[in-house]
């Protein structure tokens, strides 16, 4: 019996710059035999986590795969859905709403376009929100990102990638082994013509610093995005881009072995299993609240 998957992602639709992985990860899935449903987020929607606009009003649109055209109008059953909603909002709907009365065996939440490891990237996640939102809902889910070495990846790396993460995919899947109340983070290296090593993994703690950087003082071009920005903060004083310094947040030396950080430096494939909430700090702790209760 074919693998049934609800696929979603935070990147968007189909687009070299930001959106790359999602296209041959379905025609994969689909050679494979899978049956795939596609609901997507209409644009970038990274570093969102599992956050929802509760005062937006969410458009719905089509993405055709043949012509890549995006059209309100849905042409072909195997049509992505575009919400114009976070990868939260996008699992929630597709569940209960518009694939209500189909059955999922697994929620996929991907490819993403780059490594989700280490905390400071898995908690901004909006493709780890996504797998976070279907498994709060009642589903299997996984968050599979694609880390790669260098932006000149070739579709062969990206083939590979696709195989390799649908092998590790359809293994978890058949040995049914999941965490209790949980999910899988899966990080698939984007190489060509290796068979990565699979380690199961924990979560790499790490620090950041600034996430952004004073938007440049140069007037902008009329009609811009940036400058409607700065006309409506004309009062602040100051603007500021998001801009993380990537390199800094990722120092090599700082990934323990076992680590999913790790993992990825060494081109293996990384398996973390989560569970769907906050982790509890002990309780047996002195935090010094229990002389509240003498006053």
């Amino acid at each position: 019996m074919p693998i049934r998957v609800l696929i979603c992602n935070d990147d968007g639709p189909p687009n070299q710059e930001e959106s790359p992985f999602i296209m041959p990860f379905v025609d994969h899935l689909e050679q494979q035999g899978w049956e795939v449903t596609v609901c997507i987020p209409d644009s970038q929607k990274s570093w969102i986590g599992k956050s929802m606009m509760i005062k937006d009003k969410i458009g719905i649109s089509y993405y055709h795969r043949e012509s890549k055209e995006v059209s309100h109008h849905r042409r072909h059953a195997s049509d992505f859905v575009l919400l114009s909603g976070t990868p939260a909002t996008c699992v929630n709907i597709a569940l209960h709403h518009l694939f209500k009365d189909q059955t999922f065996d697994l929620v996929l939440v991907g490819p993403n376009f780059g490594r989700n490891t280490a905390s400071i990237y898995t908690l901004a996640s909006g493709t780890i929100g996504g797998a976070l939102e279907a498994t709060t809902c009642g589903k299997k889910s996984i968050a599979l990102s694609f880390p790669f070495y260098s932006r000149d990846f070739s579709p062969a790396a990206i083939q590979n990638a696709c195989v390799m993460a649908a092998k590790v995919i359809e293994q978890l899947y058949t040995k049914d082994a999941w965490p209790l109340h949980g999910l899988f983070n899966i990080n698939v290296p984007v190489v060509a013509d290796v068979d990565c090593p699979v380690h199961i993994t924990r979560f790499h703690q790490a620090n950041y610093g600034s996430l952004f950087k004073p938007l440049d003082q140069a007037p902008p071009e009329d009609g811009s995005i940036e400058a409607q920005v700065r006309l409506d903060a004309e009062t602040t004083g100051a603007l500021f881009r998001f801009a993380p310094d990537i390199k800094a947040m990722s120092n090599p030396n700082d990934a323990l072995p076992g680590s999913d950080a790790w993992a990825i430096q060494q081109k293996c494939i990384s398996v973390t299993p989560m569970v769907a909430s906050y982790a509890m700090a002990s309780l047996d702790n002195d935090y010094g609240v229990g002389t509240l209760n003498k006053l």
